[in-house]
């Protein structure tokens, strides 16, 4: 598999505005939205960092990438209006799993939410968990080389598992 030549800009951000029919009767971001936020801002990160969308490695490559694990922890709300960004970092990459680390702030710096999200890389042919191929392991080692050498010493750091 090739990737195509990027320029890795780490660490990586998504950005969106919140609309007011994402919120529930309190005018707050409906819960459940955190978590389409969080996986359209890892989709972005296939797309921008990798250069291969999780549809593509599936379609053109017969490789698919299910979570195993999402969770959030909430830390304030977010109203129509504002502008969510989100950090994705990578907490650590095994054999055939990959884990996320993100970061939600608002546009104040206010911290929103902070998440952590597993997959793994899967054969659509035998649907079982396959090594992650060397060319997008390659571009996630170089991204956390990126992201380290930019981050501040108070931001919490990527690993990588052995």
């Amino acid at each position: 598999m090739l990737l195509k030549e990027t320029t890795l800009t780490a660490p990586y951000t998504h950005k969106r505005r919140i609309r007011f029919g994402e919120t529930d009767a309190a005018t707050i971001v409906y819960t459940a939205r955190f978590f389409e936020y969080a996986l359209d801002a890892i989709d972005a990160w296939y797309v921008d960092v990798l250069t291969v969308s999780l549809y593509d490695l599936n379609i053109h490559h017969e490789i698919t990438c299910p979570f195993v694990h999402a969770s959030i922890d909430f830390k304030s709300a977010l109203r129509p209006g504002n502008e969510l960004t989100i950090t994705v970092l990578i907490q650590s990459q095994g054999r055939s799993s990959l884990t996320f680390q993100l970061i939600g702030t608002c546009e104040d710096s206010t911290l929103s939410f902070t998440g952590e999200f597993t997959l793994v890389f899967v054969d659509v042919k035998t649907m079982r968990s396959m090594p992650i191929p060397q060319a997008i392991s390659t571009r996630i080692d170089e991204y956390q080389c990126r992201c380290e050498e930019n981050l501040p010493a108070s931001e919490p750091s990527t690993a990588q598992e052995t």
